[in-house]
């Protein structure tokens, strides 16, 4: 790192074209400011260009300033950005997510938390499985008690900053509340004996080190003189204390966002960080940025106008220096079959005019509405790819190979053990593994160290194919110690019989599971070891799979789509009940939600927005008329072209646009 007055002399400000509005913020030097960013408004050149500036310009090294952002993608991109600008590599700059930055705060200070090892990291499965046992051992059904519902609840109280005591307290859980407190209670407690924290816990367990040991959090206030926040819209309670706790006294806190673009509610985000940011930093300067780069003209106002009707918004009037561009169109189909093949026959036609696949996505509300999508894509033979489907890492056979790694890692790790110890089957029953258990719990030790015992009390047979299992982890462990992850994983598929398992059932599925295990390897980075692939893997979220230009069409639901932009979007299922959702049309909180979300669907499209309805649905093995969605009300008719196909999708011209969604 050079010393701060012989960084690059040039303004990076000046190198980037920037309007008005962003070299505002990007000048900033001090104190707290909130960019209220539209969508398409350049607020990742805004980030990258102050963040450059500040290096160049002396008022910070790079392992001076922290961004956080929600996604490793969008992290990497600006680091590479700021990279450009400076001329030099941007590593030492904390760029991450917030998961990210409170897993290496973590590992600095996990002593401080009460570990005298650095915990592993539950994802979302292992979560899913120590839930559940946790409830069939309190005698309570899945259908009394589903998993997902505990483990939300869990998750939402975490992120409130919330423990158990807080949950038995709640009268709104009525006379459940004692239940799952200590439903939650017991959920930590196995944690801590497990050595393992789940996402949450990053964020928590920061916040409560920095504010148990003023002399750690001073420490990293001292560091950090500069901190960014991107997406401040989708922050939750805790995130937003724990960046107010790093910008300290200097209030060097520059948060970037938008309220209209705030679509995570249901997991805890708090649109109201926007709105007490202000409040929290009254002397705060706030900069508007709505010049779009992204989307036309039509489009623009299509989505603005959808987007205004909400209450209490942050008003912002969006506008391009582009041409109004084609109109936004509407599909009016007879049902969702149709509706599908609509879209798919739109994309052959483009494709034929020459434009790539890879320039076509398509959105829904819900899961469910992707198979009709999927159908008429497949008849149609134009190549897809979903996203928010089941993901690679989360296949059977990854989870199980996975866990052995995650043992080797931890030798306390029991959920690990449990799922490895079967993953092959090799004699060791549920009988068995529930004396190892006991045995375990009895004499306060992990099941890895329980199955190495001679006095489990096990039968002969599955003792010995216990200690050959100890052993096999041991010598993983040991490799995981002096061996990248790439050779790890070679060496875990071939030698734990995993792998043999598969090609001995010889069935094509598993044969597709036996490439998934090798591509495991290559997954991996040549420089990565166990502990860093196992953390990257686990913090990967699903924006981060979403890769551009594969020269297929892309399909996600609008919840996905946030961040990113197509050249043609087609937005499916314009109606009440689907958009906005079911759920959500009696609540005003969660119709402005719904709201948002249109809006950001909307305004991904860069050159062309088609919106579909159907008139029918076929739900739950009943044809069911859809009623349009309220959102097209809200359209202004000079940017729309309404298509039908009882006219062969001719455009209407005969005034009957109450017809179309009244």
């Amino acid at each position: 790192m050079p010393p701060l007055n012989s960084i690059g002399k040039d303004n990076p400000a000046k190198q980037t074209p920037l309007n008005e509005r962003q070299l505002e913020a990007v000048n900033h030097d001090y104190g707290p400011a909130l960019v209220l960013a539209g969508a398409g408004s350049g607020k990742t050149r805004v980030i990258t260009t102050r963040t450059a500036r500040l290096v160049s310009e002396g008022l910070a090294r790079p392992d001076e300033i922290l961004c956080v952002t929600f996604t490793n993608k969008a992290a990497n991109e600006m680091r590479a950005r700021v990279a450009a600008l400076l001329g030099f590599s941007a590593d030492s700059i904390w760029t991450s997510t917030f998961h990210a930055a409170c897993l290496r705060i973590l590992r600095r200070e996990h002593s401080a938390a009460g570990y005298e090892k650095m915990p592993v990291i539950f994802d979302a499965t292992d979560q899913k499985s120590l839930v559940k046992a946790i409830i069939k051992e309190n005698g309570i059904s899945d259908e009394d008690l589903p998993h997902r519902k505990m483990t939300g609840l869990i998750s939402r109280y975490k992120n409130e900053m919330k423990g158990p005591d807080d949950m038995a307290k709640n009268p709104q859980l009525r006379g459940s509340a004692v239940k799952l407190a200590s439903i939650f209670h017991e959920y930590q407690g196995r944690l801590k004996s497990n050595n393992a924290v789940d996402f949450d816990d990053l964020l928590s367990l920061c916040i409560s080190i920095f504010g148990n040991r003023p002399d750690i959090l001073e420490r990293y206030q001292r560091q950090f003189r500069f901190v960014m926040v991107d997406e401040f819209q989708d922050t939750n309670a805790a995130q937003y204390r724990l960046v107010k706790m790093l910008a300290g006294e200097r209030k060097n806190l520059l948060a970037v966002g938008d309220d209209d673009q705030s679509i995570y509610r249901w997991r805890g985000a708090k649109v109201g960080n926007i709105f007490d940011f202000e409040r929290d930093y009254p002397d705060c300067k706030v900069i508007l940025l709505e010049e779009n780069y992204r989307s036309t003209g039509n489009i623009l106002r299509a989505a603005s106008s959808v987007v205004k009707e909400v209450g209490g918004r942050k008003e912002k009037t969006l506008w391009t220096r582009q041409k109004p561009g084609e109109p936004v169109t509407l599909f009016v189909t007879e049902n969702g079959y149709e509706e599908a093949h609509c879209v798919a026959m739109e994309i052959t036609k483009l494709a034929k005019c020459g434009a790539s696949y890879g320039d076509f996505a398509v959105f829904y509300r819900t899961n469910a509405q992707s198979r009709l999508i999927e159908d008429a894509m497949n008849a149609w033979k134009i190549p897809y790819r979903v996203y928010g489907g089941l993901k690679f890492y989360e296949r059977k056979e990854i989870k199980d190979l996975l866990s052995w790694l995650r043992l080797a890692v931890n030798e306390r790790d029991d959920v690990s053990f449990r799922r490895a110890i079967t993953s092959p089957s090799r004699g060791v029953g549920a009988t068995s593994l529930a004396k190892l258990s006991a045995y375990a719990a009895a004499t306060g030790v992990p099941m890895l160290a329980a199955a190495a015992s001679p006095d489990a009390g096990v039968p002969s047979v599955a003792k010995r194919e216990l200690a050959k299992f100890a052993s096999m982890v041991s010598q993983i462990a040991q490799k995981i110690r002096t061996e990248p992850a790439a050779d790890v994983i070679k060496f875990t598929v071939e030698n734990t019989g995993y792998l043999q398992s598969l090609s001995e059932k010889k069935t094509a599925q598993d044969n597709v599971r036996a490439e998934n295990l090798m591509e495991l390897a290559s997954a991996a980075g040549e420089e990565e070891d166990v502990t860093e692939f196992l953390d990257r893997i686990t913090l990967a979220s699903e924006a981060d799979r979403v890769e551009e230009g594969r020269g297929a069409v892309s399909i996600m639901t609008l919840h996905v789509s946030k961040g990113l932009e197509f050249p043609v979007v087609f937005m499916v299922g314009m109606e009440d009940g689907l958009l906005p959702h079911v759920n959500s049309m009696e609540k005003t909180e969660e119709m402005n939600e719904e709201r948002r979300l249109c809006y950001v669907g909307m305004t991904r499209a860069m050159k062309k927005l088609h919106l579909s309805r159907a008139l029918s649905r076929n739900l739950f093995g009943a044809w069911t008329r859809a009623n349009p969605s309220v959102f097209l009300s809200s359209l202004p008719e000079d940017v729309l072209d309404v298509k039908d196909s009882a006219r062969g999708f001719g455009t209407r011209t005969d005034g009957t646009r109450e017809k179309v969604w009244r």
